[in-house]
């Protein structure tokens, strides 16, 4: 009697294992992104630009680059410092003061954003200079997580194309647990207890 009582336990277990697994829920979604490093794709002279860089919250949709910091090994001027890259300014016109733009041209320079905190990120978008010179605005950009490990890149990013020179990511899917999964580890581990029990039960009787 003990011996079958056990195994509904089991097998119940089993079954609410099977359907938390299954609440499990494909996102587009980057984990555990804590800075971007974006450069020159090599088009056509080597200059770094950037009007405006944006990186969606994964559930929120919020643009977190805008609570981000931001650094570079140089810039043109006073008016085109790195910071430019995530004012919130998408205008694009250097001499409207809303575009990055590196001081020295084919040096391989990074434009570095660091987020405020570890995110999980949905997508992005980056936006180009729309005055002059934006056949320059192809870009490659990496993902990091905090140890510096490089998560995801997107190379040739085209920001050339369109009225408001701007191009937007979505990262692949995959599969982000949803909330109650991770609580499902510990019946995991009931389970286990309770599939031990069964085998000494079976052995005793």
């Amino acid at each position: 009697m003990a011996s079958h009582s056990i195994r509904k336990k089991l097998l119940a277990g089993v079954a609410g294992l099977a359907i938390g697994l299954g609440a499990a829920s494909a996102n587009a979604a980057l984990l555990g992104v804590s800075s971007i490093l974006i450069s020159n794709a090599g088009v056509p002279d080597g200059w770094l630009q950037v009007a405006e860089f944006e990186a969606y919250e994964l559930g929120t949709g919020t643009n977190v680059a805008l609570a981000a910091t931001a650094s570079a090994p140089d810039s043109w001027n006073g008016f085109s410092t790195p910071d430019k890259a995530i004012d919130g300014n998408t205008d694009g016109n250097f001499f409207n003061q809303s575009v990055f733009h590196e001081g020295n041209p084919r040096t391989g320079d990074t434009l570095t954003i660091t987020l405020a905190a570890v995110t999980d990120l949905s997508g992005f978008a980056i936006y180009g200079r729309t005055d002059c010179c934006s056949a320059r605005d192809v870009y490659n950009i990496d993902f990091l997580d905090a140890a510096g490990a490089t998560l995801f890149s997107a190379t040739d990013v085209d920001a050339t194309a369109g009225s408001d020179h701007v191009a937007r990511f979505q990262f692949p899917s995959q599969q982000v647990p949803a909330p109650g999964v991770l609580a499902l580890f510990g019946l995991g581990a009931l389970l286990l207890g309770a599939r031990t029990a069964l085998r000494r039960a079976r052995l005793s009787a």
